[in-house]
């Protein structure tokens, strides 16, 4: 191999290199909550998926530019860029990569089995020995004669994986071609002294095709866990980089701009590694079998359809600790693999879990399925918002964005466009693959904009064959199709679900210094402790969430287990005397108009806008009472200003009973006078 061609395919791997680890610690910082949380960054994902996050950035520039243009664009000038080229921990991971995949190939049945065949004399030996030289050699080859004038030509398609937080969808990226991969282990035996038969080498170049991306991550991945002992300070190198040419670029969004600039030390770069996949690590352990059992029904080549932010923000935060369920998803799995269409009707009480077995199940379908959040708190209620998000996901997920280019008018006022594209999908899609909707809290939908006597959400009431929804909502009457309807009612497998709250509970335990530590503090066993909170959590995971919650924050260090709530309207009532209780309170008042008018708002809203309602003029006073129900609330970045809505709907409709309304001393009318005022005065909702 000529020592140009050697130092080209350096210059490109090199290349290579650096573009993944920026799409990677780019992607994940935007997309994933987890890896946000590592970098001290609070608010939800901007999106999910190689193409949004990248469509997400080239939107948010000031020049006008398509999310392949970007891509290629930075990944052009990261290629040819000295301080990369040159970089010795960026070329050293390479080779470590590269080391990596030869000793797995070294330990393959297939390299043993081509060497019997032909009877050829160890080369898994030779494999093995040439994997612990790989770095060094790979450092030592000159580039000065390399052709940079080239560039990397990476795909669009080959971007698209790149820069996704999807492990799946990266894993499918390829390096060199398996031409460039078998000359280069030829030159590398040679300088060794040693040569490999033509089959074994085509057999080791396809394994370095494959593999070289998921395994350079691997080898990235690992480092961070240790602290990030090589490659941290090169990661951060690489991240600024990038960021400087965004800047350059002029990247105008704020929020976007925040979580890259947040991942700011080698500390956070580690985290940002570590976490790759954290969030779904529970989902694949507990459930490999029945996630494999989904997985079938889709095609997981295809890429992840653009889930709405809003419903992102819930499933990433429904899904922590995601435990059990496996009998709910096993009927799930049995509905679509014998009904040749129709409706999946997940039925159970508020607080039990239902919305995130619905987020476990879109995490488990990969994405690939139309996905729909209804939410009261986050004033996603409305037909038109279900039919605008369908609509858009089937458009763009089958690739029909040319002959859409935006949706026909009056596609929102009924469900006669989005039959018409399920029929159009229906027939263009594979036979052997399914098109799934997965559409929660149908119970939240305010149906009194919807035309008399039609289907909640207008959910159609003909389906092609191969189309499913599987949906959710509370045990209350709600007018659906009829036709082709599964109902599963959670609230009749007490076994089941009592089986996965006290494992839920171990899990939490397990991991939780401080929930030992509480227990420890009042001579219990942990077994002890987890069967009692069981019995007192009614089966809803609301609960557990809440009371475990305010064990590791303090709130329950005075108290014994038997002190604990019984039952989610206890937690409710017992937290309100104490927020209320006190007479003597300078900030009663304000903390039960503040809770009020997070309950009765449609959207998330500001602290400035509750200070106007309660027409409070310290900002800082209105900050204090929000920390007191903060376990209540949950909060998203908006353009640098936080914003809240109350974390779920049991507890909005605990605050909207009589009883608790008389207490408070207040009227709903009055709290929603205020708010109506201050929208038509133009507060930040």
């Amino acid at each position: 191999m000529p020592l140009i061609d050697l130092a080209n395919t350096k210059i490109r791997v090199i290349g290579y290199s650096a573009v993944m680890a920026i799409g990677q610690v780019i992607s994940n910082a935007i997309a994933n909550p987890a890896t946000q949380a590592a970098a001290g960054i609070i608010g939800g994902p901007i999106a999910l998926g190689g193409v949004s996050i990248l469509a997400a950035i080239a939107g948010s520039l000031a020049e006008t530019m398509a999310a392949d243009e970007l891509a290629n664009r930075m990944t052009e000038g990261l290629s040819k860029n000295p301080r990369i080229l040159d970089n010795h921990d960026l070329i050293k991971a390479a080779g470590e990569a590269i080391g990596y995949i030869l000793r797995e190939v070294a330990k393959s049945d297939r390299l043993i089995a081509i060497a019997e065949t032909k009877k050829l004399p160890y080369p898994e030996t030779v494999l093995s020995q040439l994997a612990e030289k790989t770095p060094e050699y790979w450092l030592d080859i000159n580039t000065n004669t390399a052709d940079l004038s080239k560039g990397l030509n990476i795909s669009e398609d080959q971007l698209t994986k790149i820069f996704s937080a999807d492990a799946e969808e990266f894993d499918r990226v390829t390096g060199l071609t398996t031409a460039d991969w078998a000359t280069f282990l030829n030159e590398f035996a040679a300088s060794e002294g040693k040569s490999f038969d033509a089959e074994i080498v085509g057999f080791v170049a396809d394994k370095l095709y494959a593999t070289f991306p998921k395994a350079y991550r691997e080898v990235l991945k690992l480092d961070a866990a240790k602290g990030g002992e090589k490659f941290a300070a090169m990661l951060l190198n690489l991240h600024q980089i990038a960021l400087t040419e965004l800047r350059d670029l002029g990247l105008q969004n704020g929020e976007i701009l925040q979580k890259l600039e947040a991942v700011a030390t080698g500390q956070q770069i580690c985290q940002v590694m570590v976490k790759l996949e954290a969030l779904e690590i529970g989902i694949r352990d507990d459930l490999a079998e029945i996630r494999a059992l989904l997985k079938r029904y889709i095609d997981p080549a295809a890429p992840s359809l653009p889930i709405p932010v809003k419903s992102e923000t819930i499933i990433q935060d429904r899904i922590k600790d995601f435990t059990g369920r496996k009998f709910v998803f096993e009927a799930i799995n049995e509905f679509l693999r014998t009904k040749q269409k129709g409706y999946f009707v997940l039925q159970a009480e508020p607080g039990v879990g239902k919305s995130a077995i619905m987020a476990a199940c879109v995490v488990m379908l990969k994405r690939r399925c139309v996905t729909h959040f209804n939410s009261q708190p986050d004033g996603i209620v409305s037909a038109k918002t279900f039919l605008e998000n369908a609509c858009t996901q089937l458009i763009e997920g089958f690739g029909l964005k040319n002959k859409y280019p935006q949706l026909p008018e009056n596609a929102l006022e009924n469900n006669n466009f989005l039959c018409e594209l399920l029929k159009e999908v229906s027939d263009k899609s594979s036979r052997d693959k399914k098109i799934i909707f997965v559409v929660d809290a149908l119970d939240e939908v305010d149906r009194k904009a919807q035309t008399s006597n039609s289907n909640v959400s207008y959910l159609p009431n003909d389906l092609p064959d191969n189309v499913y929804f599987i949906v959710s909502k509370r045990p209350a009457f709600l007018t659906m199709p009829t036709a082709n309807k599964t109902v599963f009612d959670l609230m009749e497998y007490d076994a089941q679900s009592l089986e996965d709250v006290e494992a839920y509970l171990a899990k939490r335990t397990e991991r939780s210094q401080l929930i030992q530590d509480w227990i420890k503090g009042r001579n219990l066993q942990r077994e002890h402790f987890v069967t009692a909170v069981a019995q007192k959590s009614e089966k809803k995971f609301i609960y557990l969430r809440h009371v475990l919650d305010e064990i590791e924050g303090g709130t329950y260090n005075d108290v014994n287990l038997n002190d604990l709530p019984a039952g989610l309207e206890e937690y409710y009532q017992k937290h309100w005397g104490q927020m209320i209780g006190w007479e003597d309170d300078p900030l009663l008042k304000l903390k039960v108009r503040i809770i009020y008018f997070l309950s009765q708002v449609e959207e998330a809203v500001s602290c400035r806008w509750l200070a106007k309602c309660a027409r409070e003029q310290d900002v800082m006073k209105v900050q204090q009472v929000l920390k007191k129900w903060d376990s209540f609330l949950r909060h998203e970045k908006v353009e640098k200003e936080t914003r809240y809505t109350i974390y779920h709907n049991s507890f909005r409709q605990f605050l909207e009973a009589d009883e608790t309304v008389q207490l408070a001393g207040l009227t709903l009318e009055d709290i929603n006078d205020d708010i109506s005022d201050n929208s038509t005065e133009g507060a930040p909702l």
